[in-house]
């Protein structure tokens, strides 16, 4: 999968994490549509090796296969990178508030594109406010 490429020095990249390819698509049209360049990962191992320093929003799904699921995998990016702004989502699985880190937003799918966008803004503005 190509990894996003952009010379324009206010260029935001968005990491999303889905082993669904339609899905995946779809959240990828919805993050172009705002503004993003998108690096695509199937798993959370793949989403880690492209999470590079122009990442600055990741969108995962809480199930998907491999040893670490999304909401591990969440975790895991907010210890690492605190400046990236995470969104979770999910058809399957609503997880309880105490399970996503901190200022990290859950979307049930099917999701309606107002609240996906709202849920983005809200991730973004927490990190940013945190820094």
């Amino acid at each position: 999968m190509p990894l996003a490429m952009t010379d324009a020095p206010d260029a935001k990249t968005a990491l999303v994490v889905e082993d669904e390819m339609l899905f995946r698509l779809e959240v990828r049209d919805l993050l172009e549509a705002k503004g993003y360049a998108v690096v695509e990962a199937g798993n959370a191992a793949q989403a880690l090796e492209r999470l590079d320093g122009t990442v600055t929003l990741m969108i995962t799904d809480v199930r998907m296969p491999g040893t670490m699921d999304g909401l591990a995998l969440a975790r895991e990016v907010t210890r690492l990178r605190s400046d990236v702004a995470v969104v979770v989502v999910s058809a399957q699985v609503t997880p309880r508030p105490e399970a996503l880190p901190g200022h990290v937003p859950f979307v049930e799918r099917p999701f309606i594109e107002s609240r996906f966008h709202a849920a983005i803004d809200r991730a973004v503005s927490a990190r940013t406010e945190s820094r």
